[in-house]
């Protein structure tokens, strides 16, 4: 199976996410994403986040505050 890339902006909301759950324990709201990454837009965020749930990167709970998981990586 091929992953899809990620976009740079993709990469860089990611990272921002693996960073906070590392730093802070819990995963990030997306306002707190949009303040890191100094956007002003939070429905940018969502459709980010989202197109990154698309592409199998996280899992999202769309019922549940602070629900973005990160998928573990398989070892082959």
């Amino acid at each position: 199976m091929v992953k899809k890339a990620l976009t740079a902006r993709q990469e860089l909301v990611l990272d921002f996410i693996k960073a906070f759950i590392r730093i802070k324990g819990v995963s990030p709201c997306l306002q707190e994403i949009a303040q890191g990454l100094s956007l002003r837009s939070r429905s940018n965020i969502h459709r980010i986040v989202h197109a990154l749930k698309d592409k199998k990167r996280l899992n999202i709970n769309p019922l549940k505050a602070r629900s973005i998981r990160l998928k573990r990586k398989r070892k082959r």
